[in-house]
């Protein structure tokens, strides 16, 4: 129930791009996140543009993994929607929404998995062999200048990791 609430909330996020304005989805995300006490860092690259990077320490034995999604999503042809596309609407047994496949179901299902696993580490006191790294970025639909490319240029210590898991392979 929670995944799919968080779910709704990020679909409710207008981040059509061009241009993006993936902020105010950015702070719900570090806000979400730092709220359960994980380490967040929300980077503002331009205008409206963001990304956030939170970190569950492992004991570093092994090299971290990241959790990668995206925040923005293709335009709307409002027209062809049979339901509000950012309404984030369940009917008939689905949740209806602009980028509940392309990415903001990911984004969801990392946000879920970084929230859960410090919950289990805070209720078991179990500690991780590696990092876990959650990367939401911004651009991915118009190049990636705001958003990954962005990253790779400025902050590509954020990124060494040895495995990414992002969107694809379904």
């Amino acid at each position: 129930a929670e995944t799919i609430s968080r779910l709704q909330e990020i679909i409710r996020f207008d981040t059509t791009n061009p241009p993006g304005n993936e902020l105010p989805l950015a702070r719900y995300l570090e806000s979400a996140l730092t709220g359960e006490g994980i380490p967040t860092t929300l980077l503002e690259t331009s205008k409206n543009r963001a990304q956030v990077i939170a970190r569950i320490a492992g004991d570093g034995t092994k090299r971290p993994v990241m959790l990668l999604a995206h925040m923005d999503v293709v335009s709307v042809e409002r027209d062809s929607w049979t339901h509000e596309p950012f309404g984030g609407e369940i009917a008939d047994g689905y949740l209806y929404g602009r980028g509940a496949i392309d990415d903001k179901g990911m984004l969801a299902a990392n946000l879920m998995t970084m929230l859960i696993v410090k919950r289990i580490l805070a209720e078991t006191g179990v500690s991780l062999s590696r990092d876990i790294v959650f990367v939401a970025t911004s651009d991915e639909g118009a190049g990636g200048e705001h958003g990954m490319g962005w990253l790779v240029q400025n902050r590509a210590e954020l990124l060494n990791v040895e495995y990414a898991l992002n969107e694809g392979g379904r």
